[in-house]
């Protein structure tokens, strides 16, 4: 089979992208970045916790979940009634007394 005239030079010389080629490598570099920043906020970032006078509650509710940070007066105020009001749902109240006792906050005494 003979070869075409100039064939050796369009075989040794690089291949040149095209426009759909440079738009399709461009879009998924794009998405690795997006792919490790993403990955990279949820390893670095941190969740709040219950401890030194603040309590973090987090259940689930009728309506979703409920979620609940306070600190200081406010959650001592909370973990000194906790079957009070808005506790009605009793996973959220558990929840509650849990995060008290890591927050080394008093609770009444049953």
């Amino acid at each position: 089979m003979p070869l075409p005239a100039g064939h050796w030079h369009q075989i040794a010389q690089p291949r040149r992208m095209g426009a759909r080629e440079r738009w399709m490598t461009g879009l998924g570099a794009a998405l690795l970045t997006a792919l490790v920043v993403a990955v990279l906020i949820s390893f670095t970032s941190t969740q709040r916790t219950s401890g030194h006078g603040c309590i973090d509650v987090s259940a689930a509710t009728v309506i979703g979940g409920s979620e609940l940070y306070e600190c200081g007066s406010v959650a001592r105020e909370l973990c000194a009634a906790p079957a009070g009001p808005g506790t009605a749902n009793a996973a959220f109240r558990v929840a509650l007394v849990r995060a008290c006792r890591r927050a080394g906050l008093p609770l009444p005494r049953s």
